[in-house]
């Protein structure tokens, strides 16, 4: 009866482990961008490099992005993000290419892509 405890204990701390580092960092992530797609302020930003996380969520890949926002009161920060998207937005995003963001003002870091305005810089 122990030994099956102890198993059982160890299995349960393994799977704490894990979710802590893998699925709740998704969670809060998910949580942020909801309150900054309501919240947030929107800006234009330019995409400074691109990279696959080597993460993946429902076959969709994790990409981080980092990115230099430009706000309305002319005040520029680089942020990164950590996005999950499709291959095909993937593909429509370019280094130098411009994209809307929702950012939180008191937190740079929060930071959330607005997708339904990609455009590469080419389309000027």
């Amino acid at each position: 009866m122990l030994p099956a405890l102890i198993i059982l204990t160890l299995i349960v701390a393994v799977i704490l482990t894990v979710s802590r580092r893998t699925l709740f960092p998704f969670l809060e992530k998910a949580r942020i961008n909801k309150r900054l797609r309501q919240e947030g302020v929107e800006a234009e930003a330019v995409l400074l490099n691109l990279q696959q996380t080597g993460l993946y969520l429902n076959k969709l890949p994790q990409v981080k992005l980092e990115i230099q926002v430009q706000t309305r009161t002319g005040r520029n920060f680089v942020t990164e993000t950590k996005e999950v998207l499709s291959f095909l937005d993937i593909a429509q995003l370019h280094i130098g290419g411009t994209l809307m963001v929702k950012y939180n003002p008191s937190n740079m870091k929060e930071v959330t892509l607005v997708r339904s305005d990609w455009r590469t810089a080419d389309s000027y």
